[in-house]
């Protein structure tokens, strides 16, 4: 691969998981600290994951259909900045979750577009996959641990500024992505229904889904459930970047580990993982080495399984379903699953606490392990 090909693509992967690294541990916090209470906050946290049910799924068809992935692209990015100023106005309830579905109704569809093109350009060479998205994890790292020592010292209200900065250079970044060249490209031609009828794929679907239902609790409350423990934002955001660090060594070492294990075996073995990795969450939250211990699991949780779906969702969806396969992966798995997990952990949180609402996340993960293991298809 070309050197400035890498750097672009790069380039994008690190800006856009920075944003998500301000994002993701954060936003929550800010949520609290402007007076929301914890089903609110789960409220308006679930808006991304419900958009992403509807929305990639609208821009990945616009985008097959027009044969115009790039300057879709470049427009969701342009917008995104200019509608998440408005958190500088400090809306009310209503008001913020008015600003967040209209956020999401575009920035929902930038990444599985960018999945889409990067997939496309590398013909679904995962080793290269890895040593470009590890670039989205350096990111995320440098901004939880800043964000960390930046709003312990200054205060969570922060985060607004920091989010429009780190939307505004990821905008510029997708501008400097490759052209889109589909329009002039021959493309095998396919349908939805024909992909959906493949063997094991509905398993697969059902595989995405539950995995971000567990996740959903840990991707909401953790922050809070960490500060309610007693830790302080600056050991948060080391811990979230913790994981990120171990998601690191697992891209590094992704190549091995694709050619060693089929697809199948990799994402069941994602699900172990994550039931292991929540149980040790909910009950040993009052030990930071047992966190440690849940924090390196993040390798296998999210990076192999987000590795292992993106890969396993370009080969079920081929030609010129590709857009809308990387979006289905998006909206079904992050989307649905997200939404349900966060509205579900919103509840749980306020009914019965922070250890069993974990300890619900590790129950979906062995519902998803007992529910697809046969049922996955074999990816050759």
């Amino acid at each position: 691969m070309r050197a400035s090909l890498y750097f672009r693509l790069s380039n994008f992967y690190f800006w856009f998981f920075a944003f998500v690294g301000a994002y993701g541990p954060f936003f929550a916090l800010y949520l609290q600290d402007r007076g929301f209470e914890p089903f609110l906050i789960a409220v308006l946290m679930a808006v991304g994951p419900v958009a992403r049910i509807f929305v990639p799924n609208f821009w990945g068809w616009m985008a097959d259909r027009y044969r115009a992935r790039g300057r879709i692209q470049r427009s969701l990015a342009f917008i995104t900045p200019f509608i998440a100023a408005g958190l500088l106005l400090h809306p009310g309830f209503v008001g913020m979750l008015c600003l967040l579905i209209v956020w999401s109704l575009f920035f929902s569809g930038l990444l599985p577009l960018v999945e889409a093109s990067t997939m496309s350009v590398l013909r679904a060479r995962m080793g290269v996959y890895g040593r470009i998205r590890l670039w989205g994890s350096i990111g995320f790292i440098v901004v939880v641990v800043s964000g960390g020592y930046l709003f312990d010292a200054i205060g969570i209200g922060a985060l607004e500024w920091v989010i429009l900065v780190l939307l505004s250079v990821t905008a510029l970044t997708v501008f400097a992505l490759p052209r889109d060249r589909s329009r002039t490209t021959q493309v095998e031609k396919g349908s939805l229904r024909a992909a959906f009828a493949k063997p094991g794929v509905v398993g697969l679907i059902a595989g995405f889904f539950l995995m971000q239902v567990a996740h959903a609790p840990y991707n909401t409350f953790y922050s809070i459930y960490l500060t309610e423990s007693g830790y302080s934002k600056t050991a948060i955001g080391w811990l979230w970047a913790l994981g990120v660090i171990a998601e690191i060594v697992l891209f590094f070492w992704l190549p091995q580990l694709m050619r060693r294990w089929r697809l199948e075996q990799i994402l069941l073995a994602c699900f172990w993982f994550a039931i292991v990795r929540f149980l040790l969450i909910a009950w040993g939250v009052g030990s930071l080495p047992i966190l440690v211990l849940a924090q390196l699991m993040h390798a296998m949780t999210f990076g192999a399984f987000h590795a292992a779906g993106v890969a396993a969702t370009h080969r079920v969806f081929s030609g010129e379903l590709q857009s809308r396969g990387q979006a289905l992966y998006s909206s079904l798995g992050y989307g649905a699953g997200g939404a349900v997990g966060t509205l579900a952990a919103g509840y749980a949180w306020e009914s019965v606490g922070g250890a069993v609402t974990f300890s619900l996340s590790a129950a979906a993960a062995l519902i998803a392990l007992l529910a697809v293991r046969n049922s996955l298809p074999r990816f050759h």
